[in-house]
């Protein structure tokens, strides 16, 4: 999430702000850079439900897809608990979108462990596969460049994947 700090404490409190400013901001930054963007996620609000959600534009602007997070990170490991079923709802949608270039799929962090959804996106055409994350220290050292070339070797397709630079002084 690029508008707020990724712990629990602050996603209420970003989503209860609304998301409109950050989409129409992302709109104009593809306008204005004539170039295809894919905002990473940001919390949603929509009616009483919050979701991660990674919204895209196309070179005018306008939004081509939006993916909620369907896979919630719930997880208690010895020196780590995170329940993001807590705030969050999972979002249903397979996302795969029409580009210039081809077809695309985007996805959201915790999305990269259930090969099932990737394997959609690719039946459905998707050549590139999107996906901002942000994986924890505890796991991700482990698991993250794995899964990455597990999910693109098993489709054969391409894989674009971001995780968030951490500052390791700030105290969640």
């Amino acid at each position: 999430m690029f508008n707020c700090p990724y712990s629990s404490g602050f996603f209420r409190k970003i989503a209860s702000l609304g998301h409109e400013k950050t989409v129409a901001a992302m709109s104009r930054w593809a306008r204005e850079n004539s170039v295809i963007l894919i905002g990473g996620s940001i919390p949603e609000v929509d009616g009483e439900r919050i979701y991660n959600t990674s919204f895209v534009f196309d070179r005018n602007g306008q939004q081509i897809a939006r993916h909620r997070k369907v896979h919630l990170f719930d997880v208690d490991l010895p020196g780590m608990r995170f329940k993001e079923s807590d705030t969050f709802t999972p979002g249903e949608d397979i996302t795969v979108f029409d580009t210039e270039y081809g077809k695309m799929g985007l996805a959201i962090c915790f999305d990269v462990r259930f090969p099932e959804l990737f394997r959609a996106m690719a039946k459905r055409g998707a050549q590139i596969i999107f996906l901002p994350a942000q994986f924890n220290m505890t796991t991700g050292p482990a698991h993250w460049d794995l899964q990455l070339r597990c999910r693109a070797v098993d489709n054969e397709c391409f894989f674009v994947a971001a995780a968030a630079a951490r500052y390791e002084g700030f105290d969640y």
